[in-house]
């Protein structure tokens, strides 16, 4: 059984290493996509857990992880405040979602819907959706992004009207 057991995680962790992007992510967690247990380790950690939907050659997605989140700015805001977990829309790994089910990580992106990618999925502290982005997002909006979710503006307005809010104050 616990030979089982180390072999599962082996092939988990190679599994996984061949979705990751080829470019340092300071806030991306390394995960056995367990989302229940991340959820509980960014709870305890004070940070927010978002979820990247990705595939295997999304030009949206290379673009996020080369430039969005190599900007400096985004990886000093990111790593204090959130962390990342990657699903591949395609894949075929096993995942527990946040309410502890079993499911597949293509299984799990069609529950929510992503059919193209890259796709944010932004959650409070139990697991439920805060936010849902689609396509690349610059690094001067996805600061911004990051702020809405943790300031708690997406308590009382939608993220258009933040954006355009924050961008009037910039321009003046």
């Amino acid at each position: 059984m616990m030979l089982r057991s180390l072999l599962l995680t082996l092939f988990l962790l190679v599994s996984l290493s061949y979705s990751l992007p080829n470019v340092e992510i300071p806030f991306l967690k390394l995960s056995f996509l367990n989302l229940k247990e991340d959820l509980e380790e960014a709870n305890r950690e004070g940070k927010f857990l978002f979820v990247m939907f990705h595939q295997e050659e999304c030009p949206f997605c290379d673009k996020m992880y080369r430039v969005t989140f190599q900007d400096k700015r985004v990886q000093e805001y990111f790593t204090e405040h959130f962390y990342m977990v990657l699903i591949d829309i395609k894949g075929a790994n096993p995942v527990v979602d946040f309410e502890g089910r079993e499911t597949t990580e293509k299984e799990f992106a069609h529950r929510h819907r992503v059919r193209g990618t890259p796709v944010f999925l932004f959650v409070d502290s139990k697991g439920k959706q805060i936010l849902k982005l689609v396509g690349y997002v610059s690094p001067e909006d996805w600061l911004l992004v990051g702020r809405f979710i943790v300031e708690g503006h997406y308590r009382e307005k939608s993220l258009y009207r933040f954006l355009r809010e924050e961008r009037k104050k910039l321009r003046r």
